[in-house]
């Protein structure tokens, strides 16, 4: 009985070390670019896109809407901006761009359909919510950034212009900053998105807005959590006023946008972020879900949470990071999200959580998409985590040996 019990606690050591060891790998992980006439694209998230694709074409997108409120249109949306990241800077000569650009028109249709459309209300303020035209005009307006003038199809140029005039008018004639998302709620996160398109208009068009958003951006200023000095997770459909605490989910999504509306202010956001939400567990960085010093339960926005660390948050945060220049926080939360979801690539195809959640495999496609080329960490931020992991498995082999003594 008593080897029986030594060669099960051998086992459970031996388990407990290959994991430790197996995340150390993890750390060290860095996607494989290609580099094809000078143009380069990030092989890894190039196979991420094909578990996609086959997701998707399998009826993913029904999947995701019997467990969240806008998975279908989410997981597409995602799906298409990751596919616009890749691509863009190759030829559209190129095999690869010619795909993407394939795969984005499929998605526009799908995101265009009936079956996306009815989930949402075509009678708010701003037809079928801030949401839905949000994420779609920011979608087509990405399609459009890709293309030469001359390459781009009028009618989606057409459509594109329509519904920007639609959400100006429609954040003109508003009292609050935010639009209605749907269902009476609404989630700041999606008009950032909504004015990032509009953004995108006077890059890549005529310039038009520039002073509908000069003025939503002092609405925001004045309607901002007063606790955090953030933008709002929530927000009172009525007045505008910020409801419940700020949250890392919506703060990760919000300021990927907001980058693009308006750096300084983007720039002061982002501060306030990573002193309230950036956090260390076992020497490796995440992003809470609620602010440093309040503990809140996960849902249906957050995702799992672990030891406060927001798994939504988190991922999203990658991408915060390097849009913000953060290049060390930024390879720590990449690698971390690696190695804790088991990312592995079969047949040219690569998958995170043993691919059991399609919308998860999404976000961390989305984040990992926008590294078209290796970027340099500036210090070894694996030390703290190396380090615990040595005094781990020497506590662990000494456990044995006294044990077999």
């Amino acid at each position: 009985m008593k080897k029986i019990l030594i060669w099960i606690l051998k086992i459970i050591f031996t388990i407990i070390i290959v994991i430790i060891l197996y995340l150390n790998i993890s750390l060290y992980y860095n996607p494989t670019f290609i580099n094809s006439k000078g143009q380069n694209y990030n092989q890894s998230v190039y196979y991420q896109l094909q578990h996609l694709k086959n997701e998707l074409q399998n009826g993913a997108g029904n999947q995701m809407q019997m467990y969240f409120p806008e998975g279908f249109l989410f997981i597409n949306s995602l799906y298409g901006l990751s596919w616009c990241n890749t691509i863009k800077s190759l030829d559209s000569s190129s095999p690869i761009y010619q795909e993407g650009i394939q795969e984005i028109n499929w998605v526009i249709n799908e995101v265009s359909s009936e079956e996306a459309k009815n989930i949402f209300d075509p009678s708010l303020p701003l037809s079928y919510g801030a949401f839905y035209t949000g994420w779609t005009n920011y979608l087509l307006g990405s399609k459009l950034s890709l293309q030469k003038a001359k390459e781009r199809n009028l009618d989606e140029v057409r459509k594109f212009k329509n519904t920007c005039s639609r959400i100006s008018q429609a954040i003109v004639n508003s009292n609050t900053p935010y639009l209605e998302s749907y269902g009476g709620l609404s989630w700041p996160a999606d008009n950032t998105c909504a004015v990032a398109s509009l953004s995108l208009h006077d890059e890549i068009l005529e310039p038009k807005y520039e002073k509908v958003i000069s003025d939503w951006i002092d609405k925001v200023k004045q309607s901002l959590e007063p606790s955090s000095g953030l933008i709002p997770h929530e927000s009172d459909n009525i007045t505008g006023a910020s409801i419940g605490n700020a949250r890392g989910s919506s703060q990760s999504l919000i300021l990927n946008f907001l980058s693009e509306i308006d750096p300084k202010f983007a720039a002061d956001q982002f501060k306030i972020y990573k002193a309230l939400f950036l956090d260390y567990r076992f020497g490796l960085p995440g992003i809470r879900e609620y602010p440093k010093g309040i503990i809140g339960a996960g849902d249906i926005d957050s995702g799992p949470i672990l030891l406060e660390i927001g798994g939504a948050a988190s991922i999203v945060g990658q991408k915060t990071m390097l849009k913000f220049g953060d290049i060390n926080t930024y390879k720590g939360l990449r690698n971390s999200i690696e190695g804790f979801g088991v990312g592995f690539t079969f047949n040219s195809r690569k998958k995170y959580i043993l691919g059991k959640l399609p919308i998860a495999d999404a976000f961390i496609c989305w984040s990992n998409s926008v590294e078209n080329q290796y970027v340099y960490e500036k210090s070894n931020w694996r030390i703290r985590f190396q380090l615990i992991s040595i005094v781990l498995i020497l506590i662990l082999i000494l456990v044995f040996l006294f044990k077999k003594l």
